[in-house]
């Protein structure tokens, strides 16, 4: 199972820093899936193995529309600003699974939802985006302070770890621990919060659901750009004026 992207389509950029060059930004805060990494394989590749292995018949197709389509509805429905925390991303994941991969007797479709879980815990699931090392390093040397911020739970931090894109961050900001998901503006107050920022104004996020990382964050008082990952090395061109 793997945090929500979006697809909206991009918005045009303008230089963000001062007529005097001097940086804008306290600080920039990425999203975590789909902007600074993803799955390897695709998500929808995983569930439709793990599931064939247990019984579920459904095409690769089918698979990845439900999982969509879940993932859709469980984060983006009526329970935006449904408080979160460790237990509840549990029990999210698991209705997600069983919308994916239905029919599945319980004590399997268990099985199959631990495994999911698991798999998704591993570093090796993962891959880091080429540009995403550089890009951070030269934002760290140019004195920003960085973060990323995420709809996950705490296995982004051995995931982290395991990428060594922790040592690149000041901060993980996780939704679990937040007690609020995007797109709900709350997620974004606590965030401020936890990063003792100073002026909403001066914090930019970047990330590729415009629900979520655009929309929600400007409503909270941020500054916000839309990723689209429709070339290699997206990131790059959309922060090269930071």
């Amino acid at each position: 199972m793997t945090p929500p992207t979006g697809d909206s389509p991009a918005l045009s950029q303008t230089p963000d820093n001062g007529p005097d060059g001097k940086r804008k930004y306290d600080w920039i805060v990425f999203d975590s899936t789909g902007t600074l990494m993803s799955p390897e394989p695709e998500a929808a590749d995983v569930y439709h193995a793990i599931g064939a292995r247990f019984g579920c018949s459904r095409s690769l197709d089918d698979v990845r529309s439900d999982l969509k389509q879940a993932i859709k509805t469980h984060f983006f429905g009526d329970q935006i600003d449904q408080p979160t925390d460790e237990a509840y991303e549990l029990a999210r994941w698991r209705k997600i699974v069983s919308e994916t991969l239905p029919g599945l007797a319980p004590a399997i479709e268990e099985e199959a939802f631990h495994t999911l879980w698991h798999q998704f815990a591993q570093p090796n699931s993962w891959r880091l985006y080429d540009e995403v090392r550089p890009l951070l390093e030269r934002l760290r040397n140019r004195g920003y302070r960085i973060a990323a911020a995420s709809n996950f739970d705490g296995r982004l931090r051995t995931i982290a770890a395991g990428l060594r894109i922790d040592e690149l961050l000041d901060e993980i900001l996780i939704s679990s621990e937040l007690g609020f998901s995007k797109p709900s503006t709350r997620f974004y107050e606590v965030a401020f919060e936890r990063l003792s920022a100073r002026d909403p104004a001066r914090m930019l996020m970047i990330g590729d659901t415009f629900r979520g990382d655009v929309e929600a964050a400007r409503e909270a008082g941020w500054h916000a750009r839309h990723l689209v990952r429709d070339s290699p090395g997206a990131l790059t061109p959309l922060t090269s004026d930071l």
